[in-house]
């Protein structure tokens, strides 16, 4: 890994905390998701359309 590293100056690896994984922000959208849907009384896909988070 190194070797290749160093052979490809353009790539840095990346420390991502375990508290702020990928997996973790799919959940939070999930639930946003969710909430909004529970909030409207609405079928699901109405909230698709404009969900963002805020990081």
């Amino acid at each position: 890994m190194h070797k290749w590293l160093l052979a490809h100056p353009r790539f840095t690896p990346q420390f991502t905390p375990t508290y702020s994984s990928w997996i973790n922000q799919v959940e939070r959208w999930f639930a946003e998701l969710q909430r909004r849907c529970l909030e409207r009384g609405g079928r699901p896909t109405q909230g698709l359309e404009n969900l963002r988070l805020v990081r």
